[in-house]
């Protein structure tokens, strides 16, 4: 009996077993995005675990060109035959789960915009889902700008670039457009924008169109007159340098000195450490299906204290200073 107890003591005593995960990303790990959630998904699983990624680089090359990398991510799965398959952002989730659907692995998404409804019920089969949404806090913002600014009434221009996460994104805020209306008084607009050269004249022309303020959203895939993606930062940069009203961000790292004020803003870091836990409880045994997908935690409140004081603005007390 003795020995018995103790080797059932030893077998739930014992860690969980290395396993492989893949994380794909949509884009890449330079993006600052990517590089918070990696960060976030790395503290929550043990180093003895095999952790690989694969970039498929979707912000920086054509859309022609998503199938044919989705095949290399595909051919390097298929090399790596991994546990858990992580998927990073709407087009690992939109050109893989077609691919993976079957495998016998688990899947993990995160940074999701878009409602994956349609699509995990269109792909089912062996592979067990779930994952971490992202969604843009509009409203919050917009309350909180409206407080900042004084606004009794107000107008305030949203601009995204033209990328499959922009436009999923502007779709999900546009249906909080007559709450902000009704609620705040605010009138918004929002626009997906494909050229370096109309986000330029959007932004120049921005307070002879009657806005307060503008909210910068993605950036990332704007191209010039020779069809080459514009660095995001010079974006941002020209941007800052040039509105003639305070910009405003939904991502942590569109805020800061050169950038913009601030706002109530995603981190990527929270999105990677949800996931992250997530691989480790499947890691331990625990079944997918009792794990349900989940919307990733509230952003926080933060500022430049530069950037604010340029515009002679003082932000709520709620809002972290960030330099």
């Amino acid at each position: 009996m003795k020995t018995l107890m103790i080797v059932l003591l030893t077998c739930f005593c014992l860690p969980a077993l290395a396993g492989k995960i893949l994380l794909i990303e949509s884009y890449h790990s330079e993006f600052p995005w990517d590089k918070e959630y990696i960060q976030g998904i790395e503290s929550q699983i043990d180093a003895s675990h095999q952790f690989d990624t694969f970039q498929m680089n979707t912000k920086r090359i054509p859309q022609e060109q998503f199938e044919p990398m989705a095949e290399k991510a595909w051919s390097y799965y298929q090399q790596v035959k991994p546990d858990i398959v992580i998927l990073g952002d709407d087009n690992a989730l939109k050109y893989m789960l077609p691919k993976l659907y079957d495998e016998p692995i688990s899947i993990i998404f995160l940074g999701i915009n878009s409602n994956p409804r349609w699509i995990l019920s269109k792909y089912k089969g062996q592979a067990q889902i779930t994952g971490i949404l992202e969604r843009p806090l509009l409203l919050k913002n917009i309350k909180d700008i409206a407080d900042l600014m004084s606004l009794k009434q107000g107008k305030v221009l949203v601009l995204f670039d033209s990328g499959t996460t922009s436009e999923i994104a502007n779709s999900f805020i546009s249906r909080k457009f007559n709450a902000a209306k009704t609620h705040l008084n605010i009138n918004i607009d929002s626009h997906n924008i494909g050229t370096i050269n109309e986000w330029k004249s959007t932004v120049s022309d921005a307070k002879n169109q009657g806005y307060d303020a503008i909210m910068i959203g993605l950036y990332h895939t704007l191209i010039d007159d020779n069809n080459n993606n514009v660095d995001a930062n010079s974006v941002l940069s020209w941007t800052n340098q040039h509105s003639p009203l305070p910009l405003f961000g939904f991502w942590d790292f569109s805020v800061g000195k050169g950038k913009t004020i601030g706002g109530v803003v995603l981190f990527g870091e929270s999105q990677g450490a949800a996931a992250g836990v997530v691989a480790r409880q499947i890691l331990k045994g625990k079944p997918v299906s009792s794990i349900p997908i989940a919307t990733g935690k509230k952003g926080k409140a933060i500022y430049s204290e530069h950037e604010a004081a340029r515009w002679n603005l003082t932000p709520p007390a709620h809002w972290a200073g960030t330099d």
